[in-house]
């Protein structure tokens, strides 16, 4: 596996035309969700499929101890939620929203219909799905392969928002270190030493990443030394 993918992920509306884009406004409702504010839980059974207008979604898992395993944003045109549209199973994540948020909540249902009608919402679905699914087997392939240095930087660019040059991250420190499987004074070490660098800049409750091209080419001259 390569130690620096694209890190990209074309949202879904972008893979539709606007006659498309227009039909699925259509079939669904609008739902506006405040900065913070619960979408759905781990567990839930309500099957649809959920289409971000503005704003952003934060997605991982809470704890028994509420600690909050961080493993994606997303962002505009991103979708949640679709492999309910597919089978029986419950959520499997908590998502909160980030920002002012306006989703479009389309039920299971409505989107087979439309699917069958028109195939192309399917196949844009799946190309976005399948390179979603890479970036999780990339976090897994770093957990297990690489130094904690450069494990939190891979983190910290599989986790930031894209189309962005200097993307601003917000989450606790002791809940990147869960997601990172580090205690927190273990991740505070290895985000001094990126902030040393001038890589990132930290701050209370957020970080910002200075520049997404610079900390991609420094992870991959890292990457590339022989250990």
């Amino acid at each position: 596996m390569s130690d620096l993918p694209g890190f990209r992920v074309t949202p879904f509306l972008s893979a539709l035309s606007a006659d498309m884009i227009a039909r699925l406004s259509d079939a669904g409702f609008r739902r506006k969700f405040r900065d913070g504010q619960l979408v759905h839980s781990r567990g839930d059974t309500l099957r649809g499929i959920s289409i971000i207008e503005t704003g952003g979604a934060q997605v991982g898992i809470y704890g028994p101890d509420g600690t909050f395993i961080l493993t994606s944003y997303l962002g505009h045109g991103h979708t949640f939620g679709e492999f309910t549209v597919f089978t029986e199973l419950p959520r499997t994540h908590d998502v909160s929203a980030v920002g002012e948020t306006t989703l479009l909540q389309i039920s299971a249902s409505r989107f087979l219909a439309i699917c069958d009608e028109e195939p192309a919402y399917q196949r844009a679905l799946l190309v976005t799905s399948l390179v979603r699914a890479h970036r999780l087997l990339e976090m897994l392939d770093a957990l297990q392969r690489l130094p904690l240095l450069e494990r939190t930087a891979k983190f910290l660019l599989l986790l930031s928002p894209e189309n962005t040059t200097s993307p601003l991250l917000r989450f606790r420190q002791s809940d990147l270190a869960s997601s990172l499987g580090v205690s927190r004074a273990s991740l505070n070490r290895a985000l001094g030493e990126l902030s040393t660098l001038k890589l990132i800049e930290p701050g209370y409750s957020q970080l910002q990443i200075i520049d997404r091209e610079t900390l991609q080419s420094w992870l991959l001259s890292r990457s590339s030394k022989p250990r």
